[in-house]
């Protein structure tokens, strides 16, 4: 009878510690199980991502943006995407190059300027505003965006032998178009400066120096020609979208045991962090032609299975064009997806 009752008692305190050991962990264990009867429906099986996409009519062009300047919407078939990589970021000595292409309504690059340079020599510096392609360094112009022409025009000081007051500078730049400010160094034991700024006024580029008190740094106005996104038709999971989200599959629970070390940080008690499952989500891009297809890692919540995306494209589809460019600001990558050339 005594061993009848440590047996029970021995099974008892095993059942016990088995259910600490797993009750925690439930929840782990059943959307494990639960994932396993979860298979991807047929039709999204032939889904590849968009770096990966393969079509008989469409191709896309990957460039690397790298540059925070709009796409330029030169004229009604026209825009002007600009990138800027370093040759080899590994050498502390990179070349920078800055390209600038400009777009047609297939898609086609019809026109490209580039320009390359050393980083540590410092001699030249590229903005774009409207027509023009600045070297704000250089104190040059080009009008290559609207007429071709590669020719750097130079520019001049307002007054060469002349460090501008505050209110003398702030006279100077009202009502200006764009503005590039940069420090310049005297290299002296007291460190002094001044500050140069490239100013385009009444249709005429100047700059000129103001003295270190200035430091308005105003806001310069928007670039007239940047094609604005917010209305490009990026509603993912609306009708009226470009980009539908077909299909969402959960892949793996993304929390963590119970048990595991890394919950129990000190004074933070159970830190599992959000639980919920990462996945795939399968998206259709609609062509003027046809539909596209791709995937993408994507995180879905629990227990809500809210979506979230790690990134979002902004989209640009021309008016009467054949083409879309997509735009991973995260990433800074342009996805230009054109009609193949037959």
């Amino acid at each position: 009878m005594k061993i009848n009752i440590k047996k029970k008692s021995v099974i008892l305190w095993s059942i016990a510690i088995i259910a600490v050991v797993i009750l925690p962990d439930s929840e782990m264990y059943y959307q494990r199980y639960k994932l396993r009867s979860e298979k991807l429906p047929e039709q999204y099986q032939s889904y590849t991502t968009l770096d990966s996409l393969k079509d008989n009519d469409y191709e896309i062009i990957k460039l690397s943006r790298g540059i925070h300047e709009p796409v330029i919407q030169e004229n009604d078939s026209t825009i002007v995407i600009i990138t800027k990589r370093d040759h080899d970021s590994e050498k502390k000595n990179s070349d920078n190059i800055y390209t600038w292409y400009k777009i047609n309504l297939k898609g086609q690059i019809k026109d490209s300027l580039q320009y390359q340079y050393n980083t540590e020599n410092g001699v030249h510096n590229y903005q774009t505003f409207n027509d023009y392609i600045v070297d704000v360094d250089q104190n040059t112009y080009s009008n290559w965006l609207k007429d071709g022409d590669t020719t750097h025009y130079p520019y001049k000081n307002i007054d060469d032998a002349k460090i501008f007051s505050v209110a003398e500078t702030e006279d100077i730049i009202a009502d200006r178009d764009y503005m590039y400010d940069d420090i310049i160094h005297s290299h002296s034991p007291g460190n002094e400066y001044k500050y140069k700024l490239t100013v385009f006024k009444d249709n005429v580029w100047n700059y000129f120096y103001a003295e270190k008190d200035w430091h308005g740094y105003p806001q310069n106005t928007p670039n007239k020609k940047g094609i604005d996104f917010s209305n490009a038709g990026y509603e993912v999971d609306k009708s009226s979208g470009l980009i539908q989200r077909d299909h969402v599959q959960k892949k793996e629970w993304n929390a963590r045991t119970f048990w595991s070390l890394k919950n129990f940080s000190w004074g933070t008690g159970n830190g599992s962090g959000n639980h919920g499952w990462t996945g795939t989500s399968y998206f259709s891009i609609k062509m003027p032609k046809k539909t596209l297809h791709y995937k993408q890692d994507v995180f879905i919540e629990h227990p809500d299975n809210y979506v979230r995306d790690p990134f979002s494209f902004f989209v640009y589809q021309p008016k009467n064009g054949d083409y879309m460019l997509l735009i991973d600001e995260e990433h800074q990558l342009y996805y230009l997806i054109r009609p193949k050339k037959h």
